[in-house]
C-alpha cells in the first residue's frame, strides 16, 4: 500500500489520501463502505476532537474552563475522547446524563441546561450531584428547592440569564429578544430573591449567559463576555455571594460551507485576557469562566458517506439521487436551525477527477427539502459512486428524524489510535418498536 499523505489544509484533518482515494486510519473509504455492509454511514476521528480541545487550552487564558456540549454529538467514543482534556460536559436531558456517566464522567463535572427540565430530571440532577443545574425559570428554581428539601442535600445552581443586550455578530441570536431560554435580565431580581431565601437548599454557583451561536468576529465574542461579566457582578452585589463560575456559553463560529473559515480564537483571547484576569482576581473567592462548545470542536471530525442511486435531468437541471438525506443528516439538508440554506462541502469520493458538473444532490424521500446540495459543482458521478459530506461531525445523526422513511439508521465508525471501529451500529425501524 502506498504511503499515506495528509493534506495540511484538508477539511477533515483525520482523513488522508492514497492515490486519489480518501482514507481513514489507512483504510480507504470505499473499503469502509464494504465493511459496514451498507451506506450511508458516518466516520469520525477522535484525534481531531481532542486536538481542538488542546488547541483551545493553549490559546485561551488559564482562568477559562472548557465543556463539550453533548448535544453536538453524543457518540460514546467521542465523549471518551475529551474526558481527560475537557473540564466537563454540558448536558440537556437525563439521557445525556446517563450517556455522560457511561463515558466515565462524574456528575460533578456536568452542567445541565435546557428550558424544559422535568421535575424528575431536576430531582435526579440534585440526587446525583450534578455540578451545575442551569436554572432557566422561576419554576425550575422552585423545583430545585423542593428536590433539595426532599433529598436532604443542596442543589448546585446557576442562573441562566437572557441578557438585554442583543449581540448582532452571532449567526443565531439567543439573547436580547423574547426566547424560551433563561430568565430575562429585567426579571432577574425575583430569581435572586429566591436564591437568597433558600440558601440552605441552594448552593449558588454563578450565572450562565448564552448570547448565540456561530460568531465569526472576535469583537463579538469579546462583547458578549464583557456583558456576561457585567451581569455576574450585578448578581454578586445583590446576593453578597461571589460567582464561582460564569458560564459564557459557546458560539465560536466554524463554517460548514467554506474550508478554513472559523473564529480567530487567538485574537479573541488577546482582547479578553485583561477582563478575565480582573474578574478572576476580584475579592470573595476564586472565580472561573466557562465556555461550552459543540460544533466548533466536532464539525471537522466527521464525514457522512452516501451512495449514488441514480442520476437524472429535469428541465435543464441535473440531479444525483443518493441513499442519504435529511433522515440522517438534517443539518446538511438545511433544515436544522438554519435561517438560510447553505450547502455543506461535498466530494465525489469514488471519482474525484472526472469532469465537474453543476447538479443538485437529492435524498430518497418524497420531500422537496431532502437536498444535500443545491446547484453545487461536483465531479460527474455514476451509479454506485460514494459522495462525502464534509464537516459532518456535529448535529448529524442524533439531530435528524431517523425514523422518517423507515430506512436503516446510519452506522457510525470511529478512528482511534490508527484503528477504525464500529462506534454505533445501524438500526432498523423495528428496533424502536
Amino acid at each position: 500500500m502506498s504511503e499515506i499523505r495528509f493534506s495540511q489544509h484538508s477539511p477533515i484533518s483525520g482523513f488522508g489520501v492514497i492515490g486519489e482515494e480518501l482514507v481513514l486510519g489507512a483504510v480507504p473509504v470505499s473499503l469502509l463502505a464494504e465493511r459496514v455492509g451498507s451506506t450511508p454511514f458516518y466516520a469520525y476521528d477522535r484525534k481531531v476532537l481532542s486536538d481542538r480541545v488542546a488547541l483551545l487550552r493553549r490559546t485561551l487564558p488559564p482562568p477559562v474552563m472548557l465543556h463539550y456540549a453533548v448535544k453536538a454529538n453524543p457518540n460514546l467514543s467521542l465523549l471518551q475522547a475529551v474526558r481527560e482534556t475537557a473540564d466537563g460536559l454540558d448536558i440537556s436531558s437525563i439521557g445525556e446524563l446517563e450517556q455522560a456517566c457511561l463515558a466515565g464522567y462524574e456528575p460533578a463535572r456536568l452542567s445541565f441546561a435546557g428550558p424544559g427540565k422535568s421535575t424528575e430530571e431536576v430531582r435526579s440532577s440534585v440526587d446525583r450531584g450534578v455540578g451545575c443545574i442551569s436554572v432557566e425559570s422561576l419554576r425550575e428554581l422552585e423545583a430545585c428547592v423542593e428536590a433539595a428539601r426532599a433529598l436532604g442535600r443542596r442543589a448546585n445552581v446557576t442562573l441562566r440569564v437572557n441578557p438585554l443586550l442583543q449581540n448582532r455578530t452571532f449567526g443565531m441570536k439567543m439573547g436580547g429578544r423574547p426566547v424560551q431560554f433563561g430568565i430575562d435580565e429585567e426579571h432577574l431580581e425575583a430569581a435572586v430573591a429566591v436564591v437568597a431565601k433558600h440558601r440552605e437548599h441552594l448552593d449558588f454557583r454563578g450565572v450562565h449567559v448564552y448570547a448565540g451561536s456561530q460568531c465569526f468576529e472576535p469583537a463579538g465574542i469579546v462583547e458578549g463576555v464583557l456583558d456576561s461579566l457585567r451581569i455576574a457582578r450585578e448578581v454578586e452585589r445583590a446576593l453578597g455571594i461571589a460567582c464561582s463560575v460564569v458560564n459564557l456559553g459557546g458560539g465560536f463560529g466554524v463554517s460548514h460551507t467554506q474550508d478554513g473559515r472559523e473564529l480567530d480564537v487567538h485574537a479573541a483571547a488577546v482582547q479578553l485576557l485583561p477582563a478575565l484576569r480582573e474578574f478572576q482576581c476580584r475579592p470573595g473567592g476564586p472565580r472561573r469562566v466557562l465556555f461550552e462548545l459543540g460544533r466548533y470542536l466536532t464539525a471537522d471530525a466527521g464525514l457522512y458517506v452516501c451512495r449514488v442511486l441514480s442520476s437524472k435531468e429535469s428541465r435543464g437541471k441535473a440531479f444525483l439521487v443518493v441513499d442519504g438525506g435529511l433522515h440522517h443528516h438534517l443539518a446538511a439538508a438545511g433544515t436544522f436551525g438554519a435561517a438560510l440554506r447553505s450547502n455543506f462541502m461535498l466530494r465525489n469520493l469514488t471519482h474525484p477527477d472526472t469532469p465537474r458538473i453543476r447538479c443538485s444532490v437529492a435524498g430518497p424521500s418524497c420531500n422537496p427539502t431532502d437536498l444535500l446540495g443545491v446547484d453545487v459543482e461536483l465531479p460527474q458521478a455514476d451509479h454506485g459512486d460514494l459522495i462525502g459530506v464534509l464537516k459532518s461531525g456535529s448535529y448529524g445523526l442524533t439531530s435528524s428524524p431517523v425514523l422518517f422513511l423507515g430506512r436503516r439508521t446510519a452506522a457510525e465508525l470511529v478512528k482511534h489510535r490508527g484503528q477504525v471501529t464500529l462506534g454505533r451500529r445501524s438500526h432498523v425501524m423495528q428496533d424502536f418498536n
